[in-house]
């Protein structure tokens, strides 16, 4: 049936262009001249790519690998910054889906969305807690770890030692970041990074089904959002299969077909859309890992380092 190219280029743009916001989000959280902006904007390409293959979201460990491996950032700055924008995200995407469903209807499909909602608020208010009292949390648990290695003797292993130690400093770091108070930056960069991606998502929907006959007065896109942020969520499972495929696809059509839509329909979009996204972000992963591995590019003197101690 072909595929409506204004919508396509629109997506693809926007789905580019939530990178920048990713970056400068990421820029923030390790500190103010650490590491370069367009460093940054490779790392995340990288990672988006990494995320798009790899199955349960265990790409986000590439982030931490690049920081590493190239930039020279202890792991336990890229996993503190990792965790905080992680939490940043899932607040931002369950205040969307109670948004989603008020503005859709209550109740309106087969599923009880008073129930969704439930859920979503229930979810939502633990991630804020989370996010605040986030390091205590991690506390405990060091905690909880550190009588359990006293007591069962096995605190010379060397695996275990290191684990330990890098739990330690990453809670540091956490504290760290949330005695800078740049929690309102982070939020308010991350709420036009997770519009951007729905609406990507919206555009590349629209490019397919344009074709088929569907505007967008048949598109609501709190409607679409609903049926994308359902497959999102299944990307995060354990059972999110490789590049997400047949996985991602099913959980977004089983969403499109409670949503109103036919099932051939839904099969249709979730499977193109869905390779579409994949092989954008894979290319521009390669490219990006292409620029960073070459000799030309080198790294900022002053990006290595360690956050600055308060």
């Amino acid at each position: 049936m072909g595929i409506y190219k204004p919508s396509l280029i629109i997506g693809l743009i926007l789905i580019f262009s939530i990178d920048f916001f990713r970056a400068y989000r990421a820029k923030i959280l390790i500190g103010p001249g650490k590491i370069r902006m367009v460093d940054m904007f490779l790392i995340s390409l990288v990672r988006n790519g990494f995320n798009m293959v790899l199955p349960a979201r265990t790409g986000e460990l590439s982030y931490i690998y690049v920081l590493k491996r190239k930039f020279k950032f202890p792991i336990e700055i890229g996993i503190s910054t990792l965790m905080v924008a992680l939490v940043f995200d899932l607040v931002i995407v369950f205040s969307m889906i109670v948004i989603s469903i008020v503005i859709v209807g209550v109740n309106r499909y087969a599923v009880s969305s008073t129930s969704v909602i439930l859920i979503a608020t229930g979810l939502l208010i633990f991630f804020l807690l989370f996010l605040f009292y986030l390091s205590k949390f991690i506390g405990l648990f060091i905690k909880i770890f550190d009588r359990i290695l006293l007591k069962d003797k096995i605190r010379k292993i060397r695996i275990i030692q290191y684990i330990y130690e890098k739990l330690v400093e990453t809670n540091k770091n956490i504290e760290i970041i949330q005695k800078r108070g740049i929690y309102w930056k982070v939020y308010l960069v991350t709420i036009p990074a997770r519009i951007l991606k729905f609406t990507a998502y919206y555009f590349l929907i629209h490019a397919v089904l344009k074709p088929m006959g569907f505007g967008f007065n048949d598109l609501p896109y709190w409607v679409i959002f609903l049926a994308t942020v359902a497959a999102e969520i299944s990307a995060v499972l354990p059972t999110h299969s490789l590049a997400g495929l047949g996985t991602y696809q099913g959980v977004f059509a089983l969403a499109f077909i409670i949503l109103g839509f036919s099932e051939k329909i839904s099969i249709i979009v979730g499977f193109s859309y869905h390779i579409i996204n994949l092989i954008f972000t894979v290319a521009w992963c390669l490219i990006a890992m292409i620029i960073l591995s070459m000799p030309f590019y080198k790294v900022k003197e002053n990006s290595m380092g360690q956050f600055e101690k308060i």
